[in-house]
């Protein structure tokens, strides 16, 4: 009997921690996003909260303004991780040499990633879409381009709908309108969504990138120096 006491506890603590283990791979992550444009005036923002809100984080654009031949960004990203919070913001312009180059990138890194579309896929397959809804407000001063800016809205809205519903899970009715304004010139559209994936399946397409990005030439450090070319 005496013999057995200690080894009791072990079991006992053994199974808790697992029971702990268990529950962290299947909290969810979750991820909100909400976009709006009302005239010439865009914001955006994108929350993720994981491990039961343990870690979060959050990225804003309260400010998007043309200024000639580039766009000028004002942004936001704050992130709390086990009771440390970070803030930081930043403006950055974008022209069409950053566009142009960060499509460079992103081919490169295509080409040098074995399969990554397929990661993409597979990973996107995990994620469940609890929220989606998109609204929008058209108007043209004429009724007759009026009605046709709003199938051709309505026709876009659906179409983006039918693509995702094909990557993703989707676990809530999507929610939808575009509304015609015939007395003046206006253009209004606000997209909202909520997303989740599980911890674990999301440690785990994590691994899996981190194997192809191993695979290749130079690895890690080939990726670090592609993101981080001006």
């Amino acid at each position: 009997m005496m013999l057995g006491y200690p080894y009791g506890w072990i079991t006992a603590a053994g199974l808790f921690f697992l029971l702990i283990f268990a529950l962290v791979l299947s909290s969810p992550v979750v991820i909100k996003g909400h976009l709006r444009r009302v005239g010439i005036n865009d914001d955006a923002e994108l929350n993720v909260r994981a491990l039961f809100g343990l870690i979060r984080y959050r990225y804003k654009i309260p400010i998007i303004q043309f200024t000639g031949s580039s766009v000028e960004i004002k942004e936001q990203v704050s992130s709390s991780s086990a009771g440390i919070n970070t803030w930081k913001q930043f403006n950055d312009d974008i022209d069409a040499e950053k566009v142009v180059n960060a499509i460079d990138k992103m081919k490169t890194i295509l080409q040098m990633t074995r399969n990554l579309t397929g990661w993409v896929r597979r990973t996107l397959t995990k994620v469940r879409l609890d929220e989606w809804k998109w609204s929008t407000s058209v108007g043209t001063g004429d009724a007759m381009w009026t009605a046709m800016a709003t199938g051709f809205v309505w026709s876009v809205q659906t179409s983006v709908l039918g693509i995702l519903s094909q990557m993703v899970k989707l676990h809530a009715e999507p929610k939808m309108n575009v509304q015609p304004i015939y007395q003046q010139p206006a253009f209004t559209t606000e997209i909202s969504c909520i997303a989740q994936i599980r911890f674990g399946y999301a440690i785990l397409a994590g691994l899996q990138l981190l194997v192809r990005i191993k695979k290749v030439k130079g690895g890690v450090k080939a990726w670090q120096n592609i993101l981080s070319k001006a």
